[in-house]
């Protein structure tokens, strides 16, 4: 099926098969679901899903080094921000299938889930809830979870979005003792301003509602990814933003949930400042 041809409802089948698949590694392993409910999202874009959907082929790729599998996929090239379509998040989905087969036949796996009917009426925002779940089974699965540390890596290239669109705004003040429900609180207000800036440009962006329980670093790296590619696309938006370079990255030293939470209170401030 060609790119164009693809439709939500394509990657919408592929998602809960997917779901179902990782569900099947998560019981070898002697996990238990996650039983939180989803949050709700509205007025999602293939970019958002699409970003998403890096997160899980990352986890999977983690998941797949733990267990020594071998990874057969690499990651399709990167599409521009503006021309991301449904193909786009499919073959991304397929990739981390791919990998998700090879960890189960390591694993001495061999039931199978049913691709469901394809149900027409499926938009992104049911490809991206349960795209969120896969994550979340994902993270279920992994002996290393996505840490602090991770997740401010992917808030600081955020930053660099911000700074390049000409945002400017002094580093918070360090607060101690912030837990991860408190880096997601802020992360969900920064996700809600760059949704306002990208709507004000004539565009459509997601509208997010619940903030979910029992917040672990691994759900704040999931929403963290969102806001960098809400980010990455306002960028492309703004032909006068100079250009985001791959090697402004944050060191990999150890970080605290106060350290993220720090910087993404600098960050909000930062698409605050944002005209």
């Amino acid at each position: 099926m060609k790119i164009d041809d693809v439709k939500p409802a394509h990657c919408y089948a592929r998602a809960k098969r997917l779901l179902g698949e990782v569900a099947l590694i998560r019981d070898e392993l002697g996990r238990n679901e996650d039983p939180r409910p989803t949050v709700e999202i509205a007025g999602a874009q293939p970019r958002e899903c699409y970003f998403e959907a890096m997160v899980a082929w990352r986890k999977a790729e983690r998941l797949a080094l733990e267990i020594d599998v071998r990874a057969t996929q690499t990651v399709p090239p990167t599409p521009a921000m503006r021309d991301v379509r449904p193909g786009h998040v499919l073959q991304v989905l397929d990739g981390v299938l791919t990998c998700v087969e090879d960890i189960k036949r390591v694993l001495g796996i061999t039931e199978s889930v049913s691709e469901p009917a394809i149900e027409p009426e499926r938009q992104p925002s049911d490809v991206l809830m349960t795209i969120i779940r896969i994550n979340r089974e994902l993270s279920r699965c992994l002996e290393r979870p996505f840490t602090p540390s991770d997740v401010y890596q992917t808030v600081a290239l955020a930053s660099v979005y911000a700074t390049r669109l000409g945002a400017n705004a002094e580093l918070a003040p360090f607060e101690r003792r912030r837990k991860p429900q408190h880096c997601y609180e802020m992360l969900e207000s920064c996700l809600a301003t760059a949704a306002a800036h990208i709507g004000k440009r004539g565009e459509h962006a997601l509208v997010s509602r619940g903030t979910p329980t029992d917040v672990v670093p691994g759900d704040v790296y999931d929403l963290a990814n969102l806001v960098l590619g809400e980010l990455a696309f306002l960028h492309s938006l703004t032909p006068t933003a100079a250009p985001v370079h791959p090697f402004e990255l944050a060191s990999n030293a150890h970080r605290l949930p106060a350290d993220v939470y720090q910087l993404a209170r600098t960050l909000e401030k930062q698409l605050t400042s944002l005209k």
